[in-house]
């Protein structure tokens, strides 16, 4: 679902962060560090103790910019936790309702490419409603990992837009 930066980004620019600290103020990151160069292994547990990190030795400790980017750190690691636990539900069913609005079989990309074409050819109607949920229920997907506390997606949750 994520187009720019991939988790993988993500974690490689997390550790640069925690490498480039000053060890003396936060001696546990090495742990952290050896924990995201094995980037395959990551899962919901080591992610948790990771933000535990963060939020009680580096944000508590640090001050301007390492400060602030260690909030970044934090909220990266969140966005790529829900990423991991809710994508792959997520596309099955982006595809589902791509290859059913547009009467093709693909991959994701490749289905979204030819949405965007049809839409721009004038080829599918904009006021179509298959089309309209598809891309209200995309976007609460997407909404629900990038910016969960988003004023506008709890909004449509509260007047009960669709969402898968």
């Amino acid at each position: 679902m994520r187009s720019e930066p991939t988790i993988k980004e993500l974690i490689i620019s997390i550790r640069s962060f925690l490498e480039n600290l000053n060890l003396e103020i936060s001696p546990n990151a090495n742990k952290h560090i050896d924990t995201l160069k094995n980037i395959n292994q990551i899962d919901d547990l080591k992610i948790n103790e990771i933000i535990e990190f963060i939020n009680n030795d580096l944000i508590l400790n640090l001050t301007g910019h390492d400060r602030f980017y260690a909030f970044v750190a934090r909220n990266s690691l969140q966005i790529i936790q829900r990423e991991i636990n809710l994508i792959n539900d997520y596309e099955e069913k982006e595809i589902i309702r791509l290859e059913k609005l547009l009467n093709e079989k693909g991959n994701i990309k490749d289905l979204n490419k030819i949405l965007c074409k049809r839409i721009r050819d004038k080829e599918l109607d904009r006021d179509d409603n298959e089309l309209k949920d598809h891309l209200i229920r995309t976007t609460m997907a997407k909404l629900s990992i990038d910016q969960p506390n988003y004023s506008g997606y709890l909004k449509a949750i509260k007047d009960e837009y669709s969402q898968d």
